[in-house]
């Protein structure tokens, strides 16, 4: 919608106001000006009634009067005079049968005394105008009355004086109206409009973060209060700014600080689970020392051996010491710190490197871990080694739940919903119910003390949360419980 401006909505205003205004004076100067006109003719016929009767009727020189009436009376005026020798008429035009001598009025001043005064037709400006007054008064003499005269004088003059009138009056208004909208429109646009539109580009100021020095704000109370509020609200606004600056820096050094609790967490947590790999490596680097002891031993006592015997021994021995070397390495990759990278990588081969690293290490004696992955391509974005350290922390937890005769199945999947799932699921004891709000809480521990640091679920959902995913348990006592990991596909991983 399209606006107007403040100065053309003040120009306008006053434009409107003040013609309404002097149209109103117009109308009150043109009654009081017809008012005033027509009263003086009426009292100018009055005078001349006088002057007849003081100089004419007493001396009853009337045809000499009448002379009188018809050289100072109007064009169009005429008159009856009655008295004791009858009706005499007069007329300042040649058309004597405009005359009327039975006028009603005659015979109503003759019984009463008192001059009367008639005026003809209807004031409906511009379009009709009275048509003229009729006065009849008595003609004393003596003390007696002598007769009555009655003067009839149009208006046709006064109209044309007041159609003159009415037109100066006209463009008068048009005039004043010209002259109090010009220096209307100058005042309020100096001491309003003016500094309305400094106040907008103090706004405007305030906008880009700063105040203006000097502000011509004249002396427009209602202008001073608005301009002391922005100012104010300035003050307010660059506190608060500076108050949520300072709570942002806190919130920043906060964040840093829990990033450093939450890494020094993990590596809490992964020296744990390292700690108890660790318990099995003495006896998986065992039995392969032992075998090599084996084959050195009765190569060194037996010299007759054929060469294909020796060979195979060596042979022998070379596996056992790449055995030892595969468990070693596989202990110190799991160990070695690394910085928080993302890949796309597929799920199951984390799933097999972290298994591969608990079978490594001969935690798992009678214990039956079982996989079951994906046919399917499981493409994910995350830190492979923080992901793998989640799953291996759920194996280790399920080999604490399950007796020595227990099973682990990890597996792999696509829900319903499109995510990647992972599942490690025991058949051990399972988690009581009302243990199972409180198992993801850090330092939360049902182990005994020393054999565990509560930590384990905690930062494994931690973990998981960094890779917007999260991780569900389902348990059920003396069957068993199922850790349920569920990540979101990589973009473009075909599924759906």
């Amino acid at each position: 919608m399209r606006q107007l401006g403040l100065r053309a909505e003040i120009l306008f205003n006053i434009l409107f106001l003040t013609a309404v205004a002097m149209f109103l004076l117009g109308i009150i100067a043109y009654k009081v000006t017809e008012r005033f006109a027509l009263q003086g003719k009426i009292e100018g016929v009055k005078s001349v009634i006088a002057v007849f009767e003081s100089l004419y009727a007493k001396g009853n020189n009337i045809e000499g009067g009448i002379e009188f009436l018809e050289d100072v009376l109007e064009p169009g005026a005429w008159g009856v005079i009655a008295d004791n020798q009858g009706r005499r008429f007069f007329n300042t035009n040649s058309n004597k049968s405009a005359v009327s001598t039975t006028d009603p009025l005659i015979i109503e001043v003759m019984k009463t005394g008192r001059t009367t005064v008639d005026i003809e037709g209807f004031n409906i400006p511009p379009f009709a105008f009275y048509k003229g007054i009729k006065i009849v008064s008595p003609l004393d003499k003596n003390g007696g009355r002598q007769g009555v005269i009655l003067i009839y004088q149009p208006l046709s003059s006064l109209e044309e004086s007041l159609v003159l009138g009415r037109r100066l009056i006209a463009i008068s208004t048009i005039l004043n109206l010209l002259v109090i909208a010009f220096f209307g429109f100058y005042l309020l646009s100096r001491r309003v409009v003016r500094p309305v539109h400094e106040l907008i580009e103090t706004t405007e100021e305030i906008a880009r973060g700063r105040f203006p020095k000097e502000t011509n704000r004249r002396g427009v109370k209602e202008i001073n209060q608005l301009h002391d509020a922005l100012k104010k609200m300035y003050d307010e606004i660059e506190g608060n700014k500076t108050k949520l600056r300072q709570n942002i820096e806190a919130l920043e050094e906060a964040n840093r600080a829990l990033l450093r609790t939450q890494r020094e967490l993990i590596a809490s947590e992964k020296l744990a689970s390292l700690g108890k790999l660790a318990a099995g490596v003495a006896h998986e680097i065992g039995n392969p020392l032992s075998a090599i002891q084996g084959y050195i031993e009765v190569l060194r006592r037996d010299h007759n051996r054929d060469g294909e015997s020796r060979a195979e021994f060596l042979t022998n021995i070379k596996k056992e010491v790449e055995r030892i070397d595969r468990i070693i390495r596989t202990l110190l990759d799991y160990s070695r710190p690394r910085d928080f990278e993302l890949k796309r990588i597929g799920v199951n081969d984390v799933v097999n490197r972290a298994v591969d690293i608990v079978k490594t290490q001969g935690i798992l004696k009678n214990i039956e871990l079982n996989l079951e992955l994906s046919n399917g391509p499981l493409s994910i974005e995350v830190d492979p080694h923080q992901l793998s350290q989640v799953v291996i922390n759920l194996i280790l937890n399920a080999k604490d739940a399950v007796s020595s005769d227990g099973v682990i199945t990890v597996s792999t999947a696509r829900n319903s919903n499109g995510d990647v799932e992972i599942a490690v699921e025991d058949n051990g004891a399972g988690i009581p119910r009302e243990m199972m709000d409180k198992i993801f809480d850090p330092f939360f521990t049902t182990k005994e003390p020393g054999k565990g640091t509560g930590l384990g679920l905690s930062v494994s959902q931690r973990i998981v949360q960094i890779f917007d995913g999260s991780i569900s348990v389902e348990s059920e006592t003396g069957k068993g419980t199922t850790f349920r990991v569920t990540l979101p596909a990589a973009e473009g991983d075909g599924h759906g």
